[in-house]
């Protein structure tokens, strides 16, 4: 039964939960009907949290609507350091379940959840495709931009990763232009081009630094007047606009 979540949004997925070892991961799943193997994504949310399956319930429904069974993730904690690792537990997951084709899974992901998606694109080859929205890709780059730019937002970002001189290598570990070279898989990157929090040259940068490394299977769309949250100018959300540009690539490449 659908269930009402933070900000009264109705959550019509399935609460699961993934335990391996020590680390209990709860899920939200959309399951399509049907009898048949069916593909499936591993959907990533963002935020300096555990993450949020109210933010994500647009694109679970989308997907299960399109007949592609989409589980919800949520961190093991509020650092990126084992997000990689979380998804990678989710697609163990996925390869379990008897309604999932485990040689078409795909990974999609919003803000830190993006940087986590490009991550394991290129760390587990069982992600065939990577799929972003607004996706923050060079903290380092973040950091040092908004130190004029916007120093409250520096200071958030450095409670949340720490300090970029003392914790360079950490930076280094956890941001996703640094696995370019590594992901051979379909990419499409979405970014909003009103978006503040991660400036549409997070993405722009990254598609470059994958094709420049032989990946060619590389696609930028920007979005205008869309802000980080699928926000639109003057007083909407665009998440039907986003399902419409990220489902049929979806279904066509999975």
């Amino acid at each position: 039964m659908p269930r009402t979540g933070v900000g009264g949004i109705e959550l019509t997925g399935t609460d699961e939960l993934l335990v391996s070892g020590d680390v209990q991961l709860p899920l939200m799943v959309y399951r399509p009907e049907t009898n048949l193997r069916v593909p499936a994504v591993v959907v990533c949310s963002g935020g300096i949290g555990t993450g949020m399956f109210e933010v994500m319930e647009w694109i679970g429904r989308s997907l299960q609507r399109a007949g592609i069974l989409a589980v919800t993730i949520s961190w093991r904690g509020s650092s990126p350091e084992f997000d990689v690792d979380d998804a990678s537990l989710a697609a163990d997951w996925l390869a379990s379940q008897n309604d999932v084709d485990p040689n078409r899974i795909a990974i999609f992901g919003i803000s830190r959840g993006a940087n986590a998606a490009l991550r394991a694109g290129a760390l587990d080859p069982r992600f065939k495709l990577v799929v972003t929205l607004g996706a923050v890709t060079n903290f380092l780059q973040m950091i040092e931009g908004l130190a004029h730019y916007a120093p409250g937002r520096r200071k958030l970002l450095v409670n949340w990763l720490g300090d970029p001189e003392t914790h360079r290598d950490f930076y280094e570990r956890v941001q996703a232009i640094n696995f370019a070279d590594r992901i051979k898989c379909p990419v499409l990157m979405v970014h909003g081009q009103h978006d503040m929090h991660a400036p549409p040259e997070q993405s722009i940068w990254m598609c470059e630094a994958i094709k420049n490394a032989g990946n060619s299977n590389v696609q930028l769309h920007t979005v205008p007047m869309m802000g980080h949250y699928g926000d639109m100018v003057p007083n909407t959300y665009g998440f039907n606009l986003l399902s419409e540009i990220i489902v049929p690539y979806i279904q066509k490449n999975l």
